[in-house]
């Protein structure tokens, strides 16, 4: 017998299933219920809930936010006595990284209640892992991303995988960005994919495309560790094509491996709309290319993700000092 002591108020799991108003009218519901069996005020309740998710309201939250409050609320529940008092804490100490590789404040950060993955590069978090969100503007054409792991959430722009410079084309080419920004970090990481192999020179991506010079721009930006270069979007379409001839290495894992591909079949199929998405009904933007995405019919981690997604990109002040990312 749970504290709730009626399945139906929060029956185990079901939250996956639900969204919109319907989880949130479980979400309080089930804070009624908890309030009810621990003795405190339901409003008191809830402000100790919504520091979780630094939010006035679960009005604010969306459906990855109600789904962890609604997890939270049953640990909670199963547990009884004073968990609730621990548990419900807002974690405000995070160390982020200095200079180039700093991303934005987290807007909430806290323990997993359940296990689950990063709604940035898909990983696997576990029960108790940090995780957490990032601040978010609404505004197209850009989505808020779910619940980040911590490496997405604080440390992918000062040691980046190979897998985290695809997921900047990738947004910023969903997005139909003119050009794509990486710091002096990403530039290493993509310099060594590109010249690990040199007979990625003859490969016919490049020969149509001559990626010489981005390779010195990329060593310059090493050198001086600037916090953007920025690769156009033809560039960046190419230096996909290039590692797409790549061959395997010890450097480039079996995740780097699917998101190229996932990168190279979406690219694909924004050029082709083998779905036919009418362009007098979604353009031939980030709404086309979102529909398409949509109905892809070899699903993805970039697929099932969504977006697109802003990454944050480093400023620089007139007078050359390093400002907060935005």
């Amino acid at each position: 017998m749970t504290l709730f002591g009626a399945e139906e108020v929060l029956p185990s799991g079901n939250e996956a299933s639900l969204s919109g108003a319907a989880l949130r009218e479980q979400a309080d519901r089930a804070v009624d219920e908890l309030s009810a069996a621990v003795g405190e005020d339901p409003e008191t309740l809830r402000k100790r809930l919504l520091k979780l998710v630094n939010h006035a309201g679960l009005g604010d939250c969306d459906d990855h936010e109600l789904r962890e409050v609604l997890r939270e609320l049953r640990i909670c529940a199963l547990e009884g006595g004073g968990v609730y008092r621990k548990r419900l804490k807002r974690i405000t100490q995070v160390d982020r990284p200095q200079g180039i590789g700093r991303l934005p404040r987290p807007r909430s950060v806290k323990s997993a209640a359940a296990a689950g993955a990063c709604g940035l590069c898909g990983d696997a978090y576990a029960t108790g892992d940090l995780i957490g969100r990032s601040p978010f503007t609404p505004g197209v054409p850009y989505e808020q991303m779910g619940w980040q792991c911590w490496h997405c959430l604080v440390d992918r722009r000062q040691q980046p995988r190979r897998r985290d410079v695809l997921l900047r084309f990738f947004h910023a080419l969903f997005a139909g960005a003119e050009g794509v920004g990486l710091n002096a970090h990403e530039c290493a990481v993509i310099l060594q994919w590109l010249t690990e192999e040199p007979a990625l020179e003859n490969c016919k991506p490049w020969i149509a495309d001559p990626l010489e010079n981005t390779l010195v721009r990329l060593r310059a930006s090493i050198v001086d560790q600037r916090p953007t270069t920025w690769l156009s979007a033809q560039t960046a379409h190419t230096i996909v094509a290039v590692l797409q001839e790549a061959p395997a290495a010890a450097a480039t894992t079996a995740s780097d491996s699917d998101t190229l591909a996932a990168l190279v079949q979406h690219l694909a199929e924004w050029a082709t709309n083998p779905a036919a998405v009418p362009s007098a009904q979604y353009g031939t933007g980030w709404r086309y290319r979102q529909k398409l995405l949509s109905l892809t019919t070899h699903p993805t981690v970039l697929s099932r993700q969504g977006g697109p997604f802003h990454l944050f990109q480093c400023r620089v002040s007139a007078t050359g000092q390093l400002v907060e990312t935005d």
